[in-house]
């Protein structure tokens, strides 16, 4: 008895469970801007890997801040891997601690290649604004 049990799992359970996360997956890639490289790497090869997304800050360089505080580079990595709200608002909160502004604007760029003709742009993916007094 035990046996059949255990073929009838294997049978329909394993690949139910395969089909559950991989539906997890691409819910999350959808919903929360989970990059498809994360979470199982189903469609791992359907975009540009998350390294080449682009955080623009206006009047501030993204890489100089990386440089100077490993709290930033960890946040910034995390902000490129799942460019969500509160990644960004999590981000935009560390840098107005830092450093001495009022205000801050962050966006993050996508690049992407058209297959049909071969072109290379960028896309804006999420942005905020988020002012010091706000927080």
């Amino acid at each position: 008895m035990p046996n059949k049990s255990k073929t009838f799992f294997l049978k329909y359970g394993v690949p139910w469970l395969a089909v559950i996360v991989i539906v997890i997956h691409f819910f999350f890639t959808k919903t929360q801007n989970l990059n498809p490289w994360k979470g199982g790497g189903y469609g791992m090869y359907t975009g540009i890997h998350f390294y080449y997304n682009q955080i623009y800050i206006p009047g501030m360089s993204s890489d100089s801040l990386m440089e100077a505080n490993f709290d930033i580079k960890n946040t910034f990595r995390d902000l490129k891997i799942m460019p969500n709200d509160k990644n960004l608002k999590e981000a935009a909160e560390l840098i107005l601690k830092i450093t001495e502004k009022d205000s801050i604007q962050i966006q993050i760029w996508k690049p992407t290649v058209n297959s049909k003709n071969g072109i290379y742009t960028r896309v804006l993916v999420n942005e905020i604004y988020l002012k010091k007094s706000e927080l």
